[in-house]
């Protein structure tokens, strides 16, 4: 039998979830309140949260779990859960699609991709110091839940890779020493941004355009001494053209930064690779003992990532289906 969620079967839905964590998934553990938090709608949230639940015999075996941001015509599907003894049998199916029911009444597409506002953090693996990143950004392909999207009529549309880096003992590597001197011979410089010299940093996200990175370089620029390090690269000691950042250092250790662009009239000369590594080492120096991030199987950033030591820790599919 479905339900909808309620906070009676968060206890049970917690014991679940973590059950998976354990056994199955990457995702981190969380207890009753994180739970309730996490599944429940809450007060002052920009979107509108579905879960629901299958319960056989009083027990819960099984949940579902999604949202649709408010003026939005995508929904997303946050969890699919079912005990392992209980699946084969349509469970998992009935769950999912009782959730696509509600979705379908505003949505025309229905996605399980990183611009879902529900994150659930993972622990990446492999990692001694039990380093995690704050959200997945599709569905892990090494685990059961793609086949099982798959078999309900999900689509891949793209595909996302995870890198991790760890920077105990990061230094730059030996071909990062050569392009840096090759942009010193075109009078290229990789430094922190100082707006009383430096100049371009509007124009240089024109050049880009990426009205995300343009907002929330230039709200940490209008901090002023308060704003965090921006790294950029500098031609001729004034012009802006290049940038990554802003610097940040979570609690958890790991090196934060927002985005990293270069003017298409200065590339070709290494220098994203440059301010990449510089990234690494000001990070390390700031106190971050790892970075991780994620992009497009087919962006050319990976280039960048991989030539700064970064290596795929997982891979994600974006998946979506359409309204029929």
């Amino acid at each position: 039998m479905i339900l909808p969620l309620t906070k009676a079967h968060i206890p049970a839905v917690t014991a679940l979830f973590n059950q998976a964590a354990a056994e199955e998934t990457l995702y981190k553990s969380m207890t009753e309140e994180q739970c309730e938090r996490f599944f429940l709608p809450q007060d002052g949230e920009d979107f509108d949260k579905y879960g629901f639940v299958w319960l056989e015999d009083g027990a819960v075996i099984g949940f579902s779990s999604g949202c649709i941001p408010h003026g939005s015509t995508t929904g997303y599907i946050t969890y699919v859960y079912v005990k392992p003894e209980w699946r084969r049998d349509g469970f998992g199916r009935a769950l999912a699609e009782a959730l696509e029911t509600v979705l379908w009444e505003r949505a025309e597409k229905i996605d399980i991709v990183f611009f879902n506002p529900m994150q659930l953090p993972w622990w990446i693996p492999d990692t001694r110091q039990k380093h995690d990143h704050p959200c997945a950004p599709g569905v892990d392909m090494s685990g059961p839940a793609f086949l099982f999207f798959k078999r309900i009529g999900y689509r891949c549309y793209a595909y996302q890779n995870s890198y991790y880096q760890n920077l105990e003992n990061y230094q730059y590597p030996a071909d990062i020493l050569e392009k840096i001197r090759r942009l010193q011979e075109a009078q290229i410089e990789v430094t922190y941004y100082d707006r009383r010299i430096h100049t371009g940093l509007p124009e240089l996200f024109d050049d880009l355009q990426n009205e995300g990175w343009r907002r929330a370089v230039l709200a940490n620029d209008a901090k002023g001494e308060d704003a965090l390090p921006l790294l950029t690269a500098i031609h001729n000691g004034r012009t802006v053209c290049g940038y990554t950042g802003p610097l940040s250092v979570s609690p958890e250790g790991r090196g934060c930064f927002h985005g990293i662009g270069v003017h298409h009239g200065y590339r070709q000369h290494g220098a994203g690779k440059v301010l990449f590594s510089t990234l690494c080492m000001s990070l390390k120096e700031q106190g971050a003992s790892f970075m991780s991030l994620y992009t497009g199987e087919d962006n050319p950033a990976r280039n960048i990532y991989e030539a700064a030591g970064f290596k795929i820790v997982r891979s994600w599919a974006d998946m979506r289906k359409l309204k029929k």
